[in-house]
């Protein structure tokens, strides 16, 4: 037998633009409803270490290809236009893929991975390949899947440098250079198959600052965003030296998943 309010309830969930106290409304209702509780703890119960929707997304996890390579190519990043610049330097496994370094770069920067992103290969000024997360039917014929593939190929054609853009409205801009390859705990890489942070200067900019010139105002203190922080906290911004042993990075198979 059916359970007409509760089915009706749900029909009308809040979406991602609810407020807390919308919420906060549903759930007193939806808990209020007959076979609400029941239906709450039903799904708790999936989705906690051994719940069945638990274990498919465990599944879906180990589909993502282990990094398993011994060679660490060393990434020089540069977010380009930044006055003084933003910069990290990076290792990561030779079979990364572009999602891989993209992760990497999210976490690095500090960015909030909210925006839509594509790695660009530009030669003799003209774009020539892409990698985005989304290749669907109406994607170019050069733009092809970042999470099916791995880096190493660029380099092994010779492509050393490339571009990564975030957020294309604002065009967060990062320069990409491999600038050296080493083998696996050498040169400052990690003998783990994850990512290394070897060294950068800058903090990484707020999301919402309007891109590099609205940055730049940001540090001067002429950006009305300048109202949401701490003087203490503007000032590490000035001063450009972020606290890089602080940066931790995701399990990319995770954020693949999420």
């Amino acid at each position: 037998m059916s359970n007409e309010p509760l089915e009706e309830l749900l029909n009308k969930m809040p979406d991602e633009s609810a407020g807390e106290e919308e919420i906060a409304a549903y759930m007193n209702q939806f808990m209020a409803t007959a076979g609400g509780p029941d239906m709450l703890k039903t799904f708790a119960d999936q989705i906690t270490a051994g719940g069945s929707l638990d274990a498919m997304l465990q599944e879906e996890e180990s589909r993502y290809p282990k990094l398993q390579s011994p060679a660490r190519p060393i990434f020089l990043i540069e977010l380009t236009g930044t006055e003084p610049l933003v910069w990290r330097r990076v290792s990561l496994p030779a079979d990364a893929s572009f999602f891989d370094l993209h992760c990497t770069l999210q976490d690095a920067f500090g960015w909030q991975d909210s925006h839509a992103h594509l790695f660009e290969i530009w030669e003799g000024g003209q774009l020539e390949l892409t990698f985005s997360p989304d290749t669907g039917e109406e994607a170019d014929e050069n733009d092809y899947c970042e999470v099916g593939n791995r880096i190493i190929d660029l380099f092994n054609e010779g492509i050393t440098e490339f571009q990564y853009l975030y957020d294309l409205d604002k065009e967060w801009r990062h320069r990409i250079v491999v600038v050296d390859v080493a083998e696996a705990g050498e040169k400052g890489t990690s003998k783990e198959f994850t990512a290394r942070l070897h060294d950068g200067a800058g903090h990484g900019p707020p999301e919402d600052c309007e891109g590099v010139g609205g940055f730049q105002e940001f540090l001067k203190g002429e950006h009305q965003l300048c109202e949401n922080y701490e003087p203490d906290i503007l000032e590490k911004f000035r001063e450009g030296k972020p606290d890089l042993s602080s940066i931790t990075f995701r399990e990319p198979a995770t954020v693949l998943r999420s």
